[in-house]
């Protein structure tokens, strides 16, 4: 009798693992503030899955004035940067296979936003990320000069 238990508690055991390795990172959707909190962006990150294929969509919005924050930004326009990147490993062997793209504005002016995606074949193996950095002058109320945030998250296994 204890055999079978034990098989059981086995196969239940090896089903959990298979499940929790086809199940993608956890998404990202949310602002994050920059400039002790004066600006902000809105950063998605969003994995998916298919039979046979894994993907990544990377997303950012601009860089703009953080609607809860006292005080405004100041007469001095703010530059602002925002890279986006969704990388592909396809198996341990395989180099990294990165898409990107950046936007480059005035904190405030409206832009579109930024996205890139990525996919591959599922391989035990496969590593999949998406990668968001955002970089933005400061205003002088916030006490900084400059302030950068990168955001990330890693998908190992690819949903195998």
């Amino acid at each position: 009798m204890k055999a079978p238990r034990i098989l059981f508690g086995l196969a239940l055991a090896l089903a959990a693992s298979t499940a929790s390795a086809a199940t993608p990172a956890p998404n990202v959707s949310q602002y994050f503030d920059l400039c002790n909190g004066r600006v902000r962006s809105k950063v998605d990150i969003t994995f998916g899955q298919t039979a046979t294929t894994a993907t990544v969509r990377t997303k950012a919005s601009a860089v703009a004035p953080n609607p809860f924050a006292h005080g405004g930004l100041g007469p001095a326009p703010l530059e602002y940067s925002v890279f986006v990147a969704s990388s592909v490993k396809k198996n341990a062997s395989s180099p990294w296979s990165i898409a990107s793209t950046q936007q480059d504005g005035i904190v405030g002016v409206a832009q579109p936003d930024v996205s890139i995606g990525h996919s591959t074949f599922k391989d035990a193996s496969c590593q999949i990320k998406g990668t968001v950095i955002l970089s933005s002058a400061c205003p002088s109320q916030s006490g900084m000069t400059h302030d950068s945030r990168t955001i990330e998250r890693n998908w190992v296994g690819c949903g195998l």
